[in-house]
């Protein structure tokens, strides 16, 4: 695992010796923040389930103005410090090694991209509980973007009421799924 771009382009991340983590493939993460661009430039960015924080690190490389890390495994969430440490981005981060969705009633303001990267073998209660609060918080800024990648073989689509697809791809064992809010439900 390494950042493709920006700032900290090359530096290798740690992982977490013992647990089971799907480390994103640097091709994946490459097209999705080929296909943001610029738009990740300036903005405060959430990463749900961050694991090692290879999204938010990337974010913040590619020149993201800050990004709050939630991860419940402590390890992991050490890990996040670490590379945070090693790519000179600490000053840019939060990390709020706690359970969700509980740990977004820690988050203050809203998001302008929001990365969901959970575990393969979650139970979808929780997941559809994080959408749930995400939207109910109105967590995701209007004109944000929320990108979620999930195993093909344990699919959970967030409400068509609160969540609209924008995009899907299908890479090997994950699905990438691009959302928007749906209307209505930002604060004005």
């Amino acid at each position: 695992m390494r950042v493709i771009s920006g700032s900290a382009k090359g530096t290798r991340l740690y992982g977490v010796k013992g647990l089971k983590l799907r480390p994103v493939e640097d091709s994946l993460k490459k097209s999705i923040f080929d296909s943001l661009g610029a738009s990740v430039e300036g903005v405060r960015v959430l990463d749900l389930f961050a694991g090692t924080g290879s999204f938010g690190i990337e974010a913040l490389s590619r020149g993201a103005l800050f990004c709050a890390f939630i991860e419940s495994h402590i390890p992991a969430a050490r890990a996040i410090e670490m590379n945070l440490d090693r790519a000179h981005l600490r000053e840019k981060a939060l990390i709020i090694p706690a359970k969700l969705p509980g740990a977004l009633e820690r988050l203050k303001g809203s998001f302008s991209l929001i990365f969901i990267d959970p575990p393969f073998r979650i139970d979808t209660r929780l997941l559809e509980d994080v959408f749930s609060s995400l939207y109910q918080k109105s967590l995701l800024e209007k004109d944000g973007i929320l990108i979620y990648r999930l195993s093909v073989h344990n699919w959970y689509e967030p409400s068509r009421a609160m969540w609209k697809l924008v995009e899907r791809r299908e890479r090997g064992d994950s699905s990438v799924c691009i959302f928007s809010s749906a209307e209505g439900c930002f604060k004005e």
